[in-house]
């Protein structure tokens, strides 16, 4: 049976014990619920200066928060410091970037911490591949095993439309690395709310 809106996804998330949160339940459960356009509206902002990120729910098992992309707007390289992601599009079309560290294709201590001494240096990347969403509903995973992306609106695929995607992540996503592909270094950031005054404005 499908489940209608934001408040039924929280509820559906939050009656998971911790050991059943994995990307495939998680994105059974967003799959499950359809999204009320009007509930979603809210949470919208369009911003010129960067994306915009509106908290929805927080807890100590999850994030749920609405991204608003403006087109051209694209989020840097980064981790998610061994958590759990997944990204459903809403409007739009979005585009995820993949990458991994070199020479190792599989996680390290670096990919996955959350407060690594800040710059890093020497770090390189290969890229793995980009994929357009364009579907509404579509959702995308990051795993421990899929742990470096980018992700946005790109002005070569937005066709002038704003998109918006509805995000979850497990544990709450505070602390992530950032990789500048070019200068070849990685440095800590903190996530921040635009609709949470204490924790300042987006990044």
């Amino acid at each position: 049976m499908t489940c209608s809106g934001l408040h039924a996804l929280v509820e559906r998330l939050e009656a998971l014990a911790l050991t059943q949160i994995t990307t495939r339940t998680v994105l059974e459960r967003m799959q499950g619920t359809a999204i009320d356009d009007a509930e979603i509206a809210r949470y919208v902002e369009e911003r010129s200066d960067h994306y915009a990120r509106h908290l929805v729910h927080r807890s100590a098992k999850f994030d749920v928060a609405v991204l608003t992309w403006m087109p051209g707007q694209m989020t840097p390289i980064h981790n998610h410091a061994g958590n759990l992601g997944w990204v459903q599009l809403v409007k739009g079309r979005i585009v995820e970037d993949r990458f991994m560290l070199v020479p190792s294709c599989m996680p390290t201590e670096l990919d996955l911490a959350p407060d690594v001494p800040a710059p890093q240096r020497g770090i390189e990347l290969r890229e793995m591949g980009r994929t357009i969403v364009a579907q509404r509903g579509a959702i995308a995973t990051v795993d421990r095993l899929r742990a470096i992306h980018r992700i946005g609106n790109p002005l070569d695929v937005a066709a002038g439309e704003t998109a918006v995607t509805l995000h979850v992540y497990s544990k709450p996503h505070d602390v992530c690395l950032v990789f500048d592909k070019d200068a070849r270094t990685c440095s800590r950031r903190e996530m921040r709310f635009d609709n949470v005054e204490a924790m300042g404005a987006a990044h």
